[in-house]
C-alpha cells in the first residue's frame, strides 16, 4: 500500500472577534501607500494589484472556461458567480457589454504570489498588524467561494510547486531505528492533481486522488477524507 504525506497546505480558520471590523479601503485605518510597498519588499516583490479577470475582455476570451489558468490567475476563481458582489452591484462577466463599467466585486484587492514559507509568515503578520480581511486561494475550487472576499488581501499559493519522492518515508520525531512508512511523496500547496499524477509516475507508484487534474492535491480531497470513486478498490486517499 502506497501513503501519502501532504505538506505546506494551509488551513486558514477564521475567528470572528465581538467589535472588531475589518479595515476596509474608505476608512482611515486602511493601510497606507508605504505599508504595502513595504509588505510588497517583504516578500520579494510578489504582491500584486489586480482587476476581475474579465475586465481584460480582448485577452481573456479564449482562455475563460479554462481551469487551469483560472487556478493560475489570482483575480479568477473556478466559479465566477463568486467574484460577484450583488449585494452591492458589482460584477464582471465576459458576456457583459463593453461599455458595463466592471466592478471589483469579490476579487481580492492585493493578492500575495507567495513562493516560500517565510512569504507567507511575512504576508499574514501584516494582515495582523493592519487589520485586513484575508482570503487563501489554490486552485480557486470551492463551492463556498471562501478564495475570494470583498476589499481583501490574497495569499496564492499556486506557485508552490515543491514535490519529493521518498522510496521510504520517515515521519520527523519518529524512532530514529525505525523502519519508514514506505513509499511516500510530499508535495507542497501548489501542486495540482495532473502534476501530482505525473511525479508519482516517474517512479512507477500511483496516487489514489481525485479526478479533476485542475485542483490542488493537498487541499480539501485529502482534507476531507479522500473518498473517491476507487475508495472500494483502495480505500481512502
Amino acid at each position: 500500500m502506497y501513503r501519502l504525506a501532504v505538506i505546506g497546505s494551509i488551513l486558514s480558520l477564521a475567528i470572528p472577534t465581538l467589535g472588531l471590523c475589518r479595515c476596509r479601503p474608505h476608512e482611515s485605518c486602511w493601510s497606507s501607500f508605504q505599508d504595502w510597498l513595504a509588505l510588497n519588499n517583504s516578500i520579494q516583490g510578489q504582491l500584486v494589484s489586480v482587476r476581475p479577470v474579465a475586465a481584460k475582455c480582448s485577452n481573456v476570451s479564449a482562455s475563460w472556461p479554462d481551469p487551469f489558468w483560472r487556478a493560475a490567475e489570482p483575480s479568477a476563481v473556478q466559479w465566477e458567480n463568486w467574484e460577484a458582489w450583488p449585494e452591492r452591484n458589482q460584477t464582471c462577466y465576459i458576456e457583459d457589454r463593453q461599455n458595463t463599467t466592471c466592478g471589483q466585486g469579490r476579487v481580492s484587492l492585493y493578492p500575495a504570489k507567495v513562493e516560500s514559507t517565510s512569504q507567507i509568515q511575512e504576508t499574514v503578520a501584516f494582515v495582523k498588524r493592519h487589520n485586513l480581511r484575508l482570503v487563501i486561494k489554490n486552485s480557486g475550487h470551492d463551492f463556498l467561494g471562501r478564495p475570494s472576499a470583498p476589499e481583501s488581501l490574497q495569499i496564492s499559493t499556486h506557485a508552490t510547486k515543491d514535490i519529493e519522492n521518498f522510496d521510504k518515508f520517515m515521519p520527523t520525531g519518529a524512532p530514529k531505528d525505525g523502519v519508514g512508512e514506505g513509499p511516500a511523496i510530499t508535495i507542497a500547496a501548489g501542486v495540482s492533481i495532473t502534476e501530482l499524477y505525473a511525479a508519482v509516475s516517474r517512479h512507477n507508484r500511483s496516487v489514489i486522488a481525485g479526478a479533476s487534474g485542475s485542483i490542488g492535491a493537498g487541499g480539501g480531497y485529502f482534507q476531507g477524507g479522500g473518498h473517491s470513486v476507487f475508495g472500494v478498490w483502495r480505500g481512502l486517499a
